[in-house]
């Protein structure tokens, strides 16, 4: 999704060429200034200056021309402002402000008059503002006059009319590497219909957007719509490979999504090069932006010491990341996979060295690993994402979830309990609502082994539940789209199926929001939106890669998968008192000696089946084991 280090490297460049551009320009700006304060002190003298006058003028115009000089270089050298834009317009009229300001204080301290007519500064000043703005506008129109007649410009539409559709018909003028010539809008909003934007019209709504097309020959559709409804990015996406017509999107701003601030018409540069890209796997789910209490967050995050379990893995690489923004005094990661922290540390870092104590590999399965590293990193907040996930594993070897998902969760809770940690967030699943899997029973019951470890200390220890990841390792989106790489077929449990479903970048941001509103004991529930139908996605995808002839296959559910998850239990209440996106739920806390019993069990006999260890699991969080569909195997079917 984002474009940053290629973006830089086709935007940085060498040193002497940098300083001949802010040279050249600075030059210029503060030239017209000279000379309009020149013209503008003869004019105001009618063309008749004694001596005195011309060594007055001069000076002033010295004086300008140095200072603004100055200002500009430093400006343009640093690359603050994109060329042409408004803030740039703003600063070089700040650096005018203070030539003025000198010319008057020098002019201050002459004994008899000033060295140029006070109005002449002021009046330069303006001028050479609407100078600079008439030739940057005109420069801009002939660059985008000439682009739009070259063979090798692609005819855009651009759907959206709001601020998102003029940040994007801004990009296209503006940005001189941009292919696109925008030829029309489209806008679901009949009130535009016919309405002029920067020239360009509103041409009709998405409705017509196959007359449109027709009427323009425009080449790629430009979306520019925050949350398109999944239905009409499906029509969309369609109508594109029917007609062989290229789908952009205007991505993210500064790394945060455009969506969640008010963005300035000049920002636009900050896209720029490569503005557009092409759609992704997230855009499949149309959801509104999340919104977060990033003040809050960060106050329970800044300058404490923060463990991330798991931290190899997608969601615990993804939170590290986040978690990176928020200045923690130290982020320590573990896991047991050494390539996912080596992963992991490249994306934070750039490097992969390997050799920051920040970093350690280990296994939370073994109980002195888990105390060495409490009561070595003394961390203030742990967040827990280390977890074994994939269903069908843990319905065929329960004893794994068993020593991962309880054992090692409890072991940690209670290193975090003796070492006086305080905070402590247990990342869980969906599948812990009413489970009916292995896993989701192992979730649901380390939440109440969470809740038990809170009432004894006080202490601020939770789980957050959330659903499926996309673009996480195990996502049905990965593996629908490798299976249309390979020309399908694409495997859907059943036709009514559905998930809800997250972007890694809205799970983590309400983790943290979560770890910082929620209570002792809690499990918080995260708003994932709608449910989303499993075979839709599939076509999704499919028609994404604009193949049309991937077959979907049913398989039917497997043991211990819902045709429909759930973001709750049955028992469970649907409570907001702190965030519109999070559910608060008090869970009840688990007996922990029959948790260790389980535990031991487990651990100690090797003779014990499957199915008595999922029992046993039932039987500890509250859920029949008849509602688990058995594994052929236990049928006594191949």
């Amino acid at each position: 999704m984002h474009h940053g280090s290629e973006s830089s490297a086709r935007q940085e460049l060498p040193l002497g060429r940098r300083i001949w551009k802010a040279v050249r320009r600075a030059g210029i700006d503060a030239g017209i200034f000279a000379f309009f304060l020149w013209f503008m002190s003869l004019a105001r003298y009618d063309l008749a200056v004694a001596t005195p006058h011309y060594f007055g003028i001069f000076v002033s115009s010295v004086l300008g021309f140095a200072t603004i000089f100055a200002g500009e270089f430093w400006l343009r050298l640093r690359g603050r402002y994109a060329r042409a834009s408004a803030d740039e317009l703003i600063a070089t009229a700040g650096v005018i402000t203070v030539a003025c300001g000198l010319i008057y204080l020098v002019s201050a301290f002459q004994p008899y008059r000033p060295l140029v007519p006070l109005s002449s500064p002021v009046s330069a000043a303006a001028m050479t503002l609407l100078t600079i703005a008439f030739v940057n506008w005109l420069r801009s129109g002939l660059r985008y006059r000439r682009r739009s007649r070259s063979d090798s410009a692609r005819l855009a539409l651009i759907i959206g009319a709001g601020a998102h559709g003029q940040l994007a018909l801004r990009i296209i003028r503006e940005d001189p590497r941009e292919e696109y010539v925008a030829v029309g809008l489209v806008d679901d909003d009949p009130n535009k219909r016919h309405l002029r934007i920067g020239g360009v019209r509103v041409l009709g709504t998405l409705d017509d957007l196959r007359d449109v097309v027709d009427r323009t020959g425009a080449q790629s559709l430009v979306l520019a719509i925050p949350s398109l409804a999944p239905q009409r990015l499906d029509t969309i996406l369609a109508f594109a490979g029917e007609h062989n017509i290229d789908v952009r999107v205007l991505p993210e701003l500064d790394g945060v999504d455009i969506r969640r601030r008010k963005v300035k018409s000049s920002s636009a540069v900050a896209l720029m090069p490569g503005s557009f890209r092409g759609v992704e796997l997230d855009d499949l789910l149309g959801r509104q932006a999340i919104t977060t209490d990033v003040e809050a967050i960060s106050d329970y995050i800044d300058g404490r010491t923060v463990l991330v379990t798991g931290a190899g893995g997608s969601i615990g690489s993804y939170l590290c990341s986040q978690l990176s923004r928020f200045e923690p005094g130290r982020l320590v990661m573990t896991d047991r996979d050494e390539s996912g922290l080596h992963a992991t540390e490249l994306v934070l870092t750039g490097s992969a060295s390997l050799m920051s104590e920040d970093l350690i590999l280990g296994d939370l399965r073994e109980r002195r690993f888990i105390r060495s590293l409490i009561s070595d990193v003394k961390p203030d907040i742990v967040f827990h994402a280390a977890a074994l996930k994939h269903l069908t594993f843990l319905e065929r070897f329960p004893a794994e979830a068993v020593k991962t998902n309880v054992a090692a969760s409890l072991e940690l809770l209670e290193a975090c309990r003796d070492f006086g940690v305080e905070n402590f967030v247990h990342i869980s699943t969906d599948k812990a609502a009413d489970p009916l899997s292995t896993l989701g029973a192992s979730k649901y019951l380390t939440e109440r082994a969470v809740a038990a470890v809170a009432r004894e200390t006080g202490h601020r220890y939770m789980s957050v539940r959330f659903g499926n990841v996309l673009g996480s390792r195990g996502s049905v989106l990965g593996t629908f789209v490798t299976q249309v790489s390979a020309g399908g077929p694409v495997t859907v449990t059943a036709p009514g199926a559905t998930r809800y479903f997250m972007t890694a970048a809205e799970a983590c941001e309400l983790v943290l929001q979560a770890g910082a509103i929620g209570r002792p004991g809690e499990t918080l529930v995260l708003d994932m939106g709608d449910r989303v139908s499993i075979e839709d996605l599939a076509r999704r995808v499919i028609a994404l890669s604009g193949k049309s002839d991937v077959e979907i296959v049913y398989t039917g559910l497997r043991p211990g998968e819902k045709l429909a998850e759930a973001r709750l239990a049955r028992t469970e209440k649907d409570e907001r008192p702190n965030h519109p996106l999070i559910t608060q739920v008090p869970i009840d806390p688990v007996d922990l000696d029959r948790v260790n019993t389980l535990i031991e069990m487990v651990r100690g006999s090797a003779d014990l089946d499957a199915h008595s260890i999922r029992r046993m699991l039932g039987e500890l969080v509250g859920t029949s084991t008849d509602g688990w569909p058995a594994l052929a195997s236990e049928r006594g079917t191949p």
